[in-house]
C-alpha cells in the first residue's frame, strides 16, 4: 500500500520551503498543501513504497502497510529513527501495537 500522511501527526515541517519527505521522494509524489500546511501523497497508485518519506519524516507522520514478509497483512508500520538505526511501531488489525528492529 502507499505511504499515507496523518494529517494530525504532519507540521508540513514548520513550513519549510520543501518538506523532508518532498525532498526524498524518489518518484516525486509528496506535495505540500500551502492551505492546510501538511504534507500528502499526490498520486498514490504510482508510489514505489521505497519507505523513503516514512523513515525520513521527524514527526512520524507518515505509515505504510506493510509487506507479508515484513509484517502481517493489514497491519501498518511507523518508522522512528534515531542517529543510528531505526525502531519501526506496527499496529496490528487488532490494534496491537509492538516495537521491531529489522
Amino acid at each position: 500500500m502507499p505511504s499515507y500522511v496523518i494529517p494530525d501527526k504532519c507540521d508540513g515541517c514548520k513550513a519549510l520551503d520543501k518538506t523532508a519527505c518532498q525532498h526524498i521522494c524518489p518518484n516525486d509524489l509528496m506535495v505540500l498543501d500551502k492551505e492546510t500546511m501538511k504534507a500528502f501523497n499526490q498520486d498514490p497508485q504510482m508510489c514505489w513504497e521505497c519507505y523513503s518519506c516514512v523513515k525520513i519524516c521527524p514527526t512520524q507522520a507518515i505509515e505504510v502497510r506493510g509487506y507479508a514478509d515484513f509484517v502481517p497483512l493489514g497491519a501498518s508500520a511507523t518508522a522512528m529513527r534515531s542517529t543510528e538505526d531505526i525502531l519501526w511501531t506496527i499496529q496490528f488489525r487488532s490494534k496491537e501495537i509492538k516495537p521491531k528492529r529489522f
